[in-house]
């Protein structure tokens, strides 16, 4: 297992994402990890990603629904501003009352790196999440994701192993077919960044034939 815990199952991992996309792009594979392992895992997207297509043509947000049915995983959807969010008060006592509600035991949200040239929303909802977790009355594990770009200031000390789930994880990113002309959306973009990490951990220690992908976090608390 990856945690040790003493809480009664189901255990909940909460991701905190500004986009429908965000969470399938940062994270997808350790998710479905998450539910192999029998865990509950909710989605929550704080824009409903109005201005990322044409909404005369897409439904992201069915999109974000087809792809957490490939896992079994819960969506709540926020409805702040795609393009505008601001970390202040609304945002943040949204989060706790969200927080407070589903307990998680862990928390994915965004990696924002440099932020004069990360996305405005990443970089609201990333603070807003780190304050409503400090404020929160329980501990929870709090990993920070890579983001869509290869931000050269993300220097991860956290990794999932998801050669079992990468499939899983393209499939999902697959679905947000409004967004599919975008270079990060591209199976062989992740294909490339998840060996990277792969080659990275495993150091040459891959068995023979066998391609490893994994995922890479920033583990900004956690509770042993």
């Amino acid at each position: 297992m990856l945690f040790q815990t003493t809480h009664q199952s189901p255990r909940t991992a909460l991701t905190i994402f500004a986009h429908p996309d965000d969470a399938e792009i940062s994270s997808f594979g350790f998710l479905a990890k998450l539910r192999k392992q029998g865990w509950r895992v909710v989605v929550l997207i704080v824009t409903r990603g109005e201005n990322g297509a044409d909404p005369s043509e897409w439904d992201r947000r069915l999109e974000a629904e087809a792809a957490a049915g490939l896992i079994g995983a819960e969506l709540i959807f926020g409805d702040f501003p795609d393009g505008f969010v601001a970390r202040n008060s609304e945002l943040i006592s949204w989060l706790e009352r969200v927080l407070d509600r589903e307990r998680p035991e862990v928390i994915v949200t965004h990696h924002v790196g440099e932020s004069r040239t990360a996305h405005q929303d990443h970089v609201a909802v990333e603070a807003a999440v780190q304050i409503a977790v400090r404020r929160a009355d329980w501990t929870p594990t709090l990993l920070l994701a890579e983001g869509p770009d290869n931000d050269a200031t993300f220097r991860p000390n956290w990794f999932v192993d998801i050669t079992d789930e990468f499939e899983t994880k393209l499939a999902a990113i697959g679905l947000h077919l409004s967004q599919g002309r975008k270079y990060y959306m591209q199976p062989d973009y992740h294909e490339l960044r998840s060996r990277r990490w792969g080659l990275s951990v495993l150091a040459g220690r891959e068995r023979p034939g066998i391609k490893a992908y994994w995922e890479a976090y920033f583990l900004a608390q956690q509770v042993n």
